[in-house]
C-alpha cells in the first residue's frame, strides 16, 4: 500500500495552487466571482487576481476560506501535506518491485468461502477500514472454521460439504448484518529450499479473504511479493 507520508512534502500552498483551489471550490458551490467577493467582503478584482495566480495577503485568504466555511480559516496560509510527483513515481516504482497486486471479488455466499479454502495452500487474512468488535467475533470465526475445513477437507461427504457451507453462510449473514461484507483473492507462489534434496519449486495457492465495512470492498490489494504465509 502507497503510504500517504511517504509521496508528500509538507509545505504552504503556491499563489497559483491557491488560484486553483479557490476557482475549484467557487465552481463546486456554484458562485461567480462577483458572488464570491460579495461573500467574503472583498472586490471582484481580488477574486480575479487570486485565481489568476497573483500573490495575494494572508487576510485575503483567510477571507475566502470563511466565505467557503472552512473548519480553520488559514487553511490557505499553513503548510499542507502535498503530493509530491517525484515522490510518487518512485514510491509506485517501489510498490512494483515489491509487492503484486491481487484481484478481490466479494464472497456472498458459503459455497464460494468453502470452493476458497479446498484450492487453496495457504490463507491470510486481513482487514480493510475500521472492523468493530462484533464484526471481528464474526471474522474469527470465519478464520477458525475456513483453517480446520481445509485441514481435513477431504474427509468430509458431499452432505457435511454442504453443512459447511451453511455454516460459512451464516456467518456472512451475520457480518452483513453488521455492516461488513467479505471479500477474496488467490494467488499462484513459488516456495524454494536450497535444503530440499529435490530443487523443484513447491507450487502453492494462496487465498488472501478480507473484512471491509459495506461499500468498501476493494477491486484488489497489494500483498508482499516474497513473503511467509501460514499454513
Amino acid at each position: 500500500m502507497m503510504e500517504f507520508e511517504n509521496v508528500c512534502d509538507i509545505r504552504p500552498l503556491t499563489d497559483r495552487e491557491v488560484g486553483a483551489m479557490v476557482a475549484v471550490h467557487r465552481s463546486d458551490h456554484g458562485w461567480t466571482q462577483e458572488t464570491l467577493a460579495e461573500i467574503a467582503r472583498v472586490t471582484v478584482r481580488t477574486v480575479q487576481r487570486v485565481e489568476k495566480g497573483d500573490p495575494s495577503s494572508p487576510d485575503t485568504r483567510r477571507a475566502l476560506a470563511r466565505a467557503f466555511e472552512f473548519p480553520d480559516i488559514d487553511f490557505f496560509n499553513k503548510p499542507l501535506a502535498l503530493p509530491n510527483p517525484e515522490k510518487m513515481k518512485q514510491e509506485t516504482e517501489r510498490l512494483d518491485r515489491e509487492t503484486v497486486e491481487v484481484a478481490i471479488k466479494p464472497l456472498i455466499t458459503g459455497l464460494q468461502v468453502r470452493e476458497l479454502a479446498e484450492i487453496c495452500n495457504a490463507a491470510a487474512f486481513d482487514r480493510c477500514g475500521t472492523i468493530d468488535d462484533e464484526a471481528e467475533e464474526h471474522f474469527a470465526a470465519l478464520q477458525d472454521n475456513f483453517n480446520d475445513y481445509g485441514d481435513v477437507k477431504d474427509c468430509y461427504s458431499a452432505t457435511q460439504k454442504l453443512d459447511m457451507n451453511r455454516s460459512f453462510l451464516e456467518i456472512i449473514e451475520a457480518l452483513q448484518k453488521a455492516g461488513f461484507v467479505l471479500g477474496g483473492g488467490t494467488r499462484q507462489l513459488r516456495f524454494v529450499n536450497d535444503q530440499w534434496a529435490n530443487k523443484e519449486p513447491l507450487r502453492v495457492t494462496a487465498a488472501y479473504i478480507i473484512i471491509a465495512p459495506i461499500d468498501g470492498l476493494p477491486l484488489s490489494i497489494r500483498v508482499p511479493r516474497a513473503g511467509r504465509m501460514g499454513f
